[in-house]
């Protein structure tokens, strides 16, 4: 049923395009060092979850890492993901002649995505949400791969639409449709590609993985269901943004689904193997993943994300 477009919406929406021209008129680097400098004091003195999102950070690293890391750490992660959103707005402006100029490893991960989708005929793909992780969208989308991700539906219709003009050609399913995981599985077994990020904590039992030294972590069961499914690799990768508009992408080694496996085992598997990727990248550079997300990865099952 097609939502009711309401005044409250558009006005919304009139603000968002206004803070989307003026943003998409001012050169990205000049965003990022305004935005840095605006940080320092913005979230030294009243950013939202700042005391938890250091507790978190403290919890994973020990106390042997001062308050003033944590907190740098926590700062640079916020300035990362608004980056992630200027990024956004400039978008359209994002050739393959740009991206090759601004993302290194670039040309090394095209290969290696276009020899998997030949040789198995689908990949799925797996980021956290760590440097720009949307420049996967943005890279398949000039490389003429055929990408397809989970979103909900905005509440805004007027958002709702914006966003699909915007999403650079990505498929879009909702994972409350009972129908998403069938065509998901038809989408790669045409060739396509999936796209996940599964370092989001579930709040019912769903993939039991060792998180940060803390067993039972739930962590979702698309991860693994999608390659078994459709028999095709997991091509993991982590984005590292170098400043604000040049980043590198780090490729790791397919991993494959065990057929002849049980299920529940060989998913707890590959899960945790890929886990295990993303956590020795985080642990390397902690200022490169999102640590304000609400849906916290050691928070005890069953429990609120805060």
């Amino acid at each position: 049923m097609k939502q009711k477009i309401r005044l409250r919406h558009r006005l919304e929406y009139g603000a968002f395009r206004t803070v989307q021209f003026l943003i998409a008129s001012v050169p990205i680097r000049w965003s990022g060092y305004f935005l840095a400098g605006l940080l320092r004091v913005v979230f030294r003195i009243c950013w939202p979850l700042r005391r938890e999102t250091v507790s978190r950070i403290r919890e994973v690293f020990g106390e042997t890492t001062s308050i003033e890391e944590c907190r740098k750490i926590a700062r640079t992660s916020v300035w990362n993901m608004l980056m992630n959103f200027i990024e956004m707005f400039h978008a359209s402006k994002m050739d393959i002649d740009y991206l090759k100029a601004h993302v290194e490893g670039l040309e090394q991960a095209e290969k290696t995505l276009r020899h998997l989708i030949n040789k198995y005929g689908g990949v799925v793909i797996a980021l956290p949400h760590m440097g720009n992780w949307d420049l996967a969208a943005i890279t398949c989308s000039n490389c003429n791969f055929p990408l397809m991700a989970l979103a909900r539906a905005q509440n805004n219709p007027l958002f709702e639409a914006w966003m699909q003009r915007n999403r650079l050609n990505v498929q879009t399913v909702d994972r409350r449709h009972a129908s998403s995981f069938v065509r998901i599985a038809h989408h790669l077994k045409s060739g396509g590609v999936f796209a996940i990020l599964p370092d989001v904590r579930h709040n019912k039992p769903a993939v039991s993985t060792t998180v940060f030294g803390k067993p039972n972590v739930q962590l979702g069961k698309g991860l693994s269901k999608f390659p078994r499914m459709a028999n095709v690799p997991i091509l993991p990768l982590t984005m590292e943004r170098k400043d604000a508009s040049h980043h590198a992408v780090h490729l790791y080694e397919p991993l494959f689904a065990d057929l002849e496996a049980d299920a529940a085992e060989d998913a707890v598997r590959l899960t945790q193997k890929v886990w295990d990727l993303f956590e020795a990248q985080i642990r390397k550079t902690p200022e490169q993943w999102f640590w304000h997300n609400r849906r916290w990865l050691l928070t005890p099952l069953y429990t609120k994300s805060r």
